[in-house]
């Protein structure tokens, strides 16, 4: 007698579904080739949020964009295929059975290029209840002064690497997952992105072989610059080789995110442009190395003290703060972010 899928057990043709709806694939252990990589489009000035060095150097994978209709046509075709199937669909895309999670590997390229990929997505939406990005770091700069112009502060501006992890979190909410090579809209998404993040997760791993990290009783300054210290002073193009061509320890790249972060979240006058993206569209955010939660940021409860008495003028007089706190309330209400009233 042949068996068919409707005379499957119900437990059985759910599991079936549920492996329908999700993308899932495994990490790679380096960067892709360059002919698999992808560079957006240039970006004029004023079409994202993020600096022009942030949009250049986020290379995505050029494949992942083919998975991209088929992730988010299935649930569709489910429910229209037969009653069963559409009602099993349907408690698949159920948020209290199946809250969205979303897994996305990131490798950070000899000091410079985030190359990510996608490793898991549960049901397609626009509320993203749980997205962790791992990040690994892969080969290093050939020279001292090129790690130091990529991590090191650009005048007043923040260092350059910074923009690159600024503009891959702007890119995901723009358009979403699997749709990064889509042409951008003209201008900036600030006030209409597709996506939004209940639990943001940064999580910075080690290399698998301890003997490629940077030892742990070595400085962070030592390491930038190629080992060099008062005593013994390197050339601005001497070569990250030897000991200190080690890998950097994942512990210095969270903090350097997490203290950007800080800033952001502070909204002073040359950060509130930037740090209201995460205000309007991220919950909380939390960094860990090694799977360790090392800080935590509930965005909810920032937002609740976030105050501005006797702000300079010139701040006043474009940015009507109280207007747009409340326009955030909102936002996150309706979003399903957290808020505290």
């Amino acid at each position: 007698m042949p068996i068919f899928l409707l005379n499957l057990p119900i437990e059985l043709l759910d599991r079936i579904i549920e492996l329908v709806l999700r993308y899932e694939v495994l990490a790679p252990e380096r960067p892709l080739p360059g002919w698999q990589n992808y560079m957006p489009w240039p970006r004029q000035d004023g079409d994202c949020l993020s600096a022009a060095h942030g949009v250049s150097t986020v290379k995505y994978w050029r494949a992942q964009e083919i998975y991209h209709e088929a992730w988010t046509s299935n649930p569709l075709s489910l429910l229209l295929v037969n009653h069963q199937i559409a009602e099993v669909t349907k408690r698949r895309l159920d948020k209290s059975l199946t809250p969205s999670v979303f897994k996305l590997d990131v490798i950070l390229s000899d000091e410079r290029e985030l190359h990510p990929r996608w490793c898991f997505l549960s049901n397609p939406c626009r509320h993203v209840e749980d997205l962790t990005v791992t990040f690994r770091v892969v080969g290093t700069c050939p020279t001292s002064s090129w790690r130091r112009y990529h991590l090191l502060p650009d005048g007043d501006s923040p260092p350059r690497i910074v923009w690159t992890f600024y503009y891959l979190l702007e890119r995901f909410l723009e358009v979403g997952p699997l749709a990064e090579h889509r042409d951008a809209s003209v201008g900036p998404r600030t006030d209409d992105m597709s996506s939004t993040i209940n639990c943001l997760t940064l999580d910075f791993v080690s290399p698998p072989k301890e003997e490629m990290l940077a030892p742990a009783d070595l400085s962070f300054w030592a390491w930038i610059n190629g080992g060099a210290d008062d005593n013994h002073p390197k050339s601005s193009t001497s070569l990250c080789i030897g000991g200190f061509g080690l890998l950097m320890r994942p512990e210095w790249l969270a903090d350097l995110i997490s203290e950007y972060i800080g800033y952001l979240l502070g909204m002073s006058i040359f950060m509130a442009p930037y740090g209201k993206m995460l205000y309007e569209y991220v919950g909380s955010i939390r960094i860990c190395v090694d799977g360790k939660l090392v800080k935590e940021y509930r965005i909810d409860y920032r937002l609740k003290d976030l105050h501005y008495i006797g702000l300079e003028e010139d701040y006043k007089s474009y940015w009507d703060f109280q207007r747009w706190k409340e326009k955030v309330y909102s936002m996150r209400q309706k979003a399903g972010l957290p808020v505290i009233l």
